[in-house]
C-alpha cells in the first residue's frame, strides 16, 4: 500500500509526500488511470511504469510528468518498496495561468535526473521548508516548467555546484519581487554575484529558461491571474511588468491562444 501524507495545500497546488510503510508488502493494481496535472520527484528507491506499449525506469532524481486521461501501470522492484517521491498536483486553472495553451498534452512521462531537476527539487524543498505559503505556490510554478519544455535534460556547462544553485535561487526571488519592475540581466547578475555571461549561462542550465524567458513567464502568470480576477487589459498589462500594450498583447496570445480581452482563464 501506499502512504500519503499532505505537507501543504492550498485552491492552487497541493504537495503530498508518498511512501509505503516499512516491512508491509505492496502489490501493484493492474493500471491506474491518471487523473490530474502533476509533477513528482523521486527523492529515493525507484519504480517502472508501463504507458502506452511503452516502459520507463524511475530511480533517485528521476522526474514523474503526469497528466489526466492517462492509463498507466506501475511496479515495483521488491515486495516491501522503499521509494519516497514529493508529488506536487496543480488545479487546472494554475496550469492555465501559468502555461498557457501548451501543446504538449500527453508529454513523456520521465524526465532523467540532471542539473534541472535537481535544482527544481531543491526550491521546492525550501519552499515546503520554509513555510511561507505565498513562496510555496510561487515556487510550485517552477516545477510546472517540467509540462512545458524539454530543456530540463539538457545538458549544463561543468563546474555549476551548490553555490550557483543559492546564486540562482536567490535571482529567482528577485524576479519575483521584482517582476513589475524594469530588470536587467546586468543589475541581477550583480546582485547576485555573478558576471552577466556566467549568470546566463547558468541560469538557464539550471531553470531551462533563459532570465529573459523566465520573468516573461512571471509577467503574464500575474496577467493572466489579474484579468481572471477582473482587472483590465491595461491594468493587467502595466501591473505585470509590461511597458508596451501591443507587445504586452501579442505576448499573451502567444502564451495563451487568445486575445488578453477575451481570456477568461478557462482552462482548455
Amino acid at each position: 500500500m501506499n502512504r500519503v501524507v499532505t505537507v501543504f495545500e492550498s485552491a492552487s497546488v497541493t504537495i503530498e509526500r508518498v511512501d509505503h510503510p516499512p516491512h508491509c508488502a505492496h502489490c501493484d493494481p493492474d493500471s491506474e488511470l491518471t487523473g490530474d496535472v502533476a509533477v513528482t520527484f523521486v527523492e529515493r528507491g525507484g519504480f517502472a511504469l508501463q504507458e502506452s506499449g511503452n516502459s520507463w525506469t524511475f530511480l533517485e532524481g528521476d522526474v514523474l510528468v503526469s497528466t489526466p486521461g492517462i492509463l498507466r501501470c506501475y511496479s515495483h522492484f521488491d515486495e516491501c518498496p522503499n521509494d519516497i517521491c514529493l508529488s506536487l498536483t496543480f488545479a487546472p486553472e494554475t496550469v492555465e495561468d501559468a502555461l498557457g495553451h501548451y501543446r504538449r498534452s500527453s508529454p513523456p512521462p520521465r524526465i532523467r535526473r540532471g542539473p534541472a531537476t535537481d535544482f527544481a527539487h531543491f526550491l521546492t524543498r525550501s519552499a515546503v521548508a520554509s513555510l511561507d505559503h505565498l513562496w510555496i505556490e510561487e515556487l510550485a510554478f517552477h516545477a510546472m516548467l517540467a509540462l512545458a519544455s524539454d530543456s530540463w535534460e539538457r545538458p549544463v556547462q561543468p563546474g555549476v555546484n551548490a553555490a550557483h544553485a543559492r546564486r540562482i535561487r536567490n535571482a529567482i526571488e528577485l524576479m519575483r519581487e521584482r517582476v513589475t519592475q524594469r530588470c536587467s540581466l546586468t543589475s541581477i547578475s550583480r546582485e547576485v554575484g555573478m558576471s552577466p555571461f556566467h549568470f546566463a549561462r547558468t541560469f538557464s542550465g539550471l531553470v531551462g529558461l533563459s532570465p529573459h524567458q523566465y520573468l516573461m513567464r512571471l509577467r503574464l502568470r500575474r496577467s493572466a491571474m489579474m484579468l481572471r480576477a477582473g482587472a483590465s487589459v491595461t491594468t493587467a498589462a502595466f501591473s505585470s511588468g509590461f511597458q508596451n500594450l501591443g507587445h504586452f498583447s501579442r505576448s499573451f496570445q502567444r502564451r495563451y491562444g487568445v486575445n488578453p480581452s477575451n481570456y477568461s482563464g478557462a482552462p482548455r
